[in-house]
């Protein structure tokens, strides 16, 4: 359970900074006091949206560009590491900038922090982490897309800025 809570932790998080050495770096940090801490009420309910939440058939390739693109601005969010999701969606939206990006490539606010969200869940679930009891296990379209597609896995976690295999 521990390295579940940590990845949905950093899962959140990266989307403050969109980097997954960033990413990487979170769920260090994080390990520790998620071995301290049992999964409250709200952290439950966005790792449940985050497992469940449908990727469009083509967000790895539309959100590795939305991050290029984010990145060629030199715009950096705001850390949202201890925000929910719902807190993260606000900051993003709020953040100079980067609607315009996102919108230009197809996002919203939302529909970018939800997919980055279900993205890094998806990933932990498909890399062999174990989900606590009672969470949904992740979304089969979701898992499927990975399966079809393990370049556009690469290529996003690539403009994550982490490379694969140190997830």
């Amino acid at each position: 359970m521990t390295r579940i809570v940590t990845i949905a932790a950093a899962a959140l998080g990266i989307l403050g900074t969109l980097t997954p050495s960033a990413f990487a770096q979170s769920a260090q940090q994080t390990a520790p006091q998620a071995q301290q801490q049992t999964l409250s009420p709200a952290m439950k309910q966005d790792i449940e949206a985050g497992l469940r939440y449908p990727l469009p058939a083509d967000f790895m390739p539309r959100a590795a560009e939305t991050l290029q693109a984010l990145q060629a601005a030199n715009i950096r969010p705001p850390n949202s590491t201890k925000l929910s999701l719902q807190q993260t969606i606000g900051q993003i939206a709020a953040t100079p900038g980067i609607p315009a990006i996102l919108s230009a490539h197809g996002f919203t606010p939302e529909s970018f922090t939800m997919g980055m969200t279900a993205f890094g869940m998806t990933l932990a679930a498909t890399n062999g982490q174990a989900l606590p009891a009672g969470l949904p296990a992740p979304n089969a379209g979701n898992v499927a897309l990975f399966h079809a597609h393990p370049e556009q896995v690469t290529a996003l976690m690539q403009a994550m800025g982490t490379p694969p295999g140190q997830n």
